[in-house]
């Protein structure tokens, strides 16, 4: 023997008693040296009773006492990681569970052959257990004619090398291991690994198929690591089911998982109850609802035999989600039952999961009372443990924010509410997969077309099962817009040259924006949409989900039909009351008025948070197909796209589309500054001067930006159309594309307006209207207030006798009003303001809409959001105010004005004008006249056109321009044609048509 062997084997004889010292004489002085040991079940009280932190301390300190090897970790170290995952996952913390039923799969994957280490000649065989657990039970026997097995609490394990490898030990080097039997917990091991298993099927959701680990652990499940004909075989096969399901491979998975609950067809074992849960949850996303509530109802027996009171409770909580989608007008016997049991003791997480189950039951029958005391008892058993921060603690704020809408407590409910949501922002497995789907993406463990898919299935509209099965989690997810998954997903689409579904993706994307910008992420904007759009705009299926609705909540019908009949009789009056009578009767109908619609929108808090469906009708979802299809052959859209990655354009005919990439946005944003900045944007209702307007750069600047925007853009182009429908994102929201000039054909330039129709849209789908006609106007409030700062009262009536012929039946509001303008406004048809709007900065939706009652309960423009759905049919807001002003000085992504656009839209409106930089004079007034004086009988792209061309060749009357500054012996322009005075209004509009009028 040569002294380097030598040397190898007498370290290899001092290091053996120290690498295996845990598993060997140490821990059989302590009296504990099955692996994992007693000290490890401690753990599991804590858990149960919901102290997870506690129970996380537990698992981290007994998981010293692992066998380590110089090959690293054992075995049994699986279980001190999948229990420590279930302690974040319940707490959920969903990346350091993952990372913990990671090391678990690991460690199976290290020693996939631990099975067939295990001595079985002194293992007798498996029957039945003496006193069986489930004698116990309050909620009816089980279905399933099997017994509970009785199972060896530990089996002797093989460990070290065999002679002939100690002999390689001696000639080559390495560790030198004796032979020796171990006792461990095996169906501890085989259950956590089972659990691990599932919970990844849980936490990567749809990412599970292309899961590298998942595919390793089925090729090392699949060689069957057990002992031939015997049954712990049976474990290894309910193993591989489970990973089969996470790889999506489900006419595997099931029967592999069904032919696995049992030993030898009669026995359950530690893994059935997992097994069932699996299948529940298989059958529930497969819409077989007997089946799920049959198999959870089942696994809670086998969990409640083998003490796996965190398996019961996740069955329960299952349970009566199926039960109220298959049953709604039924509480479930099953959860009555189990709350009455006494065997609850200190396992806190099972009682407090069967009592919100519960409580959501009694919610749903309308009994508030017994669904309040399920609740309090809950709240006791969840009190001083780390439920109330985690996944349970998440549904408990839940069932009592719906409980709380249900008695009418809006602000009591509310509050819950929000700390639902906070909690579930944490704990959403989806928002985590989206993020995951991210990670992977950018580290190239997904393809293109495999992250397209996932972004398809995370990014996806809510649909029907996301609300009958997870409400909270669906709305958790609508407030938490994932702009760079959302992203991604927009360049996942041109990678595959799809720029069709690319452009789709973005109008998603600012859909998705909007959504996060109200409360419960649009859910209430749905249902008011289902309950009030108007016919023509709904589909079949929005009808039926109308109908549907109305019959399950009376008190919404109810209040609807009231809502109208005081609208009705609330036209009768004057906009603003001339008589005292007058007032005193508007002010008691409004009061009427607030009271239905308060009634409503009591019911829609709590419906809100039901598993009712909702189909997100506004704004609407239209494939770039669709859209094309229904355009005009004059009609062109151009649509940007605004991202961390370059802005990217759409044009698109009903014949053809073609799309290019603006390269450098850093110089596009440079560009609109210098255009702004030429024509005197500096300063918000700052002084423009004579000077300034006799430049005339601001044309060099507009035909360079427009090449920017439109590089290929070809003379001639625009003759072969009549309407360029634009649809802006992020700074160009700013920008006023009527202004830009193109070559005319010969050798000179001219404002784009006089190539073409223009108006705006806030998504690609808004381009088109879904209402035919616009209606005839039976009211049209102007509000006559102060359009610039310093506009004195004579100036005010100028105005308003300037502007008020172009509007049918136009009447003037310039006092206080009997009640909330967002109530008021209901009964108008056209709304002008008059007024300098300076409450810009409560954005999205805090700033007054008609400003004549600004800073009161109900003058913000998300007050006009409840039903009915009724804000004017066209809005005129000269007073806007945005970043255009002072050249983007202090930033701008056109927030304000996608708000304003997207806010009004919500409630009905059709046509939205606004002033970008606010020329606050005469101009702006004969602009909104020649507007209003043509809409009822024109297109609004057309009005707008017709009206910019007279303003411009109109006289300009300087004394009525507030921000014109005449210095030294310049004289004013002699016409409005400089853009400042024209191109600050914007037309943002649905492409809705008048109404056809009768021949004289």
């Amino acid at each position: 023997m040569t002294s380097r062997p030598l040397t190898g084997w007498l370290i290899a004889c001092s290091l053996f008693f120290v690498a295996v010292g845990p598993a060997g004489s140490l821990l059989a002085q302590r009296g504990d040296s099955t692996k994992p040991n007693n000290a490890f079940f401690l753990g599991f009280s804590p858990l149960y009773a919901g102290d997870y932190k506690e129970a996380l301390n537990v698992f981290d300190n007994v998981s010293s006492s692992a066998v380590v090897t110089a090959n690293g970790r054992w075995v049994d170290s699986i279980c001190f990681a999948t229990m420590r995952g279930e302690c974040y996952y319940q707490m959920g913390a969903n990346a350091k569970a993952l990372e913990q039923y990671n090391a678990a799969v690991l460690l199976y994957l290290q020693h996939s052959d631990w099975m067939m280490r295990l001595s079985t000649d002194t293992v007798v065989a498996i029957g039945p257990v003496n006193n069986d657990p489930r004698s116990s039970i309050t909620w009816g026997p089980s279905a399933r004619t099997t017994a509970i097995g009785k199972y060896p609490e530990t089996m002797l394990s093989l460990q070290g090398n065999s002679p002939e490898q100690n002999r390689n030990v001696v000639n080559n080097g390495g560790t030198l291991m004796a032979q020796q039997y171990h006792p461990i917990r095996a169906s501890e091991i085989a259950r956590c690994l089972a659990l691990a298993i599932s919970r990844r099927r849980q936490i990567l959701g749809p990412l599970g198929e292309n899961d590298p680990l998942n595919k390793n652990l089925i090729t090392a499940l699949q060689r069957r690591p057990a002992p031939p004909n015997h049954w712990l075989g049976v474990w290894v096969d309910m193993q591989l089911g489970l990973a089969q399901a996470t790889a999506g491979k489900l006419q595997d998975a099931i029967p592999t998982i069904q032919r696995s609950l049992t030993i030898g067809g009669q026995y359950d074992h530690p893994l059935t109850a997992i097994g069932l849960l699996e299948l529940g949850r298989l059958a529930l996303e497969q819409k077989n609802l007997e089946a799920a509530e049959t198999y959870f109802v089942e696994a809670t027996y086998p969990a409640i035999a083998f003490g796996q009171y965190d398996i019961a409770a996740e069955a329960f909580a299952q349970l009566g989600s199926v039960h109220l989608i298959s049953k709604p007008n039924q509480i479930s016997k099953y959860l009555v039952t189990a709350a009455a049991w006494r065997n609850f003791g200190k396992f806190n997480v099972l009682k407090a999961t069967v009592l919100i189950a519960l409580a959501e039951h009694y919610s749903c029958a309308g009994d508030v009372n017994k669904a309040g005391a399920a609740l309090n008892e809950a709240r006791r058993a969840m009190n001083r443990t780390g439920m109330m921060t985690g996944r349970i603690g998440a549904r408990y704020a839940y069932q009592l924010a719906l409980m709380e809408f249900q008695r009418g407590n809006m602000i009591a409910g509310s509050a819950s509410l929000n700390d639902a949501v906070r909690i579930q922002r944490v704990a959403s497995l989806r928002i985590f997969q989206t993020i995951l789907t991210n990670e992977w993406f950018a580290a190239n463990v997904l393809t293109e077309r495999g992250a397209q898919l996932l972004y398809d299935n995370l990014l996806r509209e809510p649909t029907d099962t996301d609300w009958a099965t997870d409400p909270l989690d669906t709305i958790t997810y609508q407030l938490n817009p994932n702009g760079t998954a959302l992203e991604r997903w927009f360049y996942s689409a041109l990678e595959r040259k799809q720029p069709e579904l690319a452009l789709e993706i973005a109008d998603r994307i600012r859909r998705i924006r909007y959504f996060a910008t109200l409360p419960l992420g649009g859910r209430e904007m749905a249902l008011r949409w289902i309950l009030d759009a108007p016919e023509t705009s709904l589909s079949t299926d929005a009808r039926l989900q109308r109908q549907d609705l109305l019959t399950k909540y009376p008190v919404l019908k109810t209040a609807l039909d009231r809502t109208e009949e005081i609208r009705k009789q609330l036209k009768e009056l004057p906009p603003q009351a001339i008589e005292k009578e007058q007032y005193f009767a508007q002010e008691k109908l409004l009061e009427q008025l607030a009271e239905a619609t308060m009634a409503i929108e009591t019911k829609l808090g709590e419906v809100s948070l039901r598993r009712d469906r909702s189909t997100f009708l506004f704004p609407p979802l239209r494939t770039t197909k669709e859209l094309r299809e229904k355009l005009s052959d004059k009609q062109v859209v151009l649509a940007f796209f605004n991202s961390s990655g370059g802005v990217y354009a759409f044009l698109f005919t009903k014949e053809d589309y073609v799309y290019w990439k603006i390269e450098n946005p850093n110089d596009l944003k440079k560009q609109v500054v210098e255009l702004f900045r030429s024509m005197g944007l500096l300063k918000k209702d700052g002084p423009i001067d004579v000077a300034t307007l006799e430049n005339d750069a601001w044309k060099a600047n507009s035909a360079k930006l427009l090449l920017t925007l439109m590089p290929t853009l070809k003379a001639g182009f625009f003759d072969n159309y009549e309407e360029l429908i634009v649809v802006p994102d992020g700074p160009l929201w700013y920008v006023p594309i009527e202004m830009l000039h193109l070559d005319d054909g010969a050798g000179g330039s001219l404002p784009l307006t006089e190539k073409v129709r223009i108006r705006y849209a806030p998504l690609a789908s808004l381009a088109v209207p879904d209402i035919e006609k616009r209606r005839r106007p039976l009211l049209s409030a102007i509000v006559s207030g102060r359009l610039y700062v310093r506009d004195d009262t004579e100036t005010t009536n100028y105005y308003y006798d300037k502007l008020s012929p172009a509007f049918a039946a136009a009447a003037r509001l310039d006092k206080k009003t009997p009640g909330p303008t967002s109530l008021l406004g209901k009964t108008w048809d056209n709304l002008v303001v008059l007024d300098d709007i300076e409450d810009l900065e409560s954005l999205p939706y805090g700033w007054s809409l008609a400003q004549i009652d600004r800073g009161k309960p109900g003058s913000d423009l998300g007050s006009w959001f409840p039903l009915p759905l009724a804000t004017p049919q066209t809005v005129y807001l000269p007073g806007f105010h945005t970043a255009a002003e002072d050249s983007l000085k202090r930033g701008g992504n056109g927030d304000e004005i996608f708000a304003a656009a997207m806010g009004t839209y919500s409630g009905g409106t059709q046509t939205l004008v606004l002033s970008r930089w606010h020329s606050a004079g005469d101009a702006a007034v004969r602009m909104i006249a020649g507007i209003g004086a043509r809409i009822d009988r024109l297109p609004a792209s057309q009005a707008w056109q017709e009206a910019i061309a007279e303003v411009r060749s109109s006289p300009l009357d300087a004394a009525h321009e507030p921000r014109l500054r005449v210095l030294g012996e310049l004289k004013p322009p002699e016409t409005a044609d400089h853009p400042f005075f024209w191109a600050d209004l914007m037309v943002i509009d649905s492409g809705i048509v008048p109404e056809e009028t009768d021949a004289p």
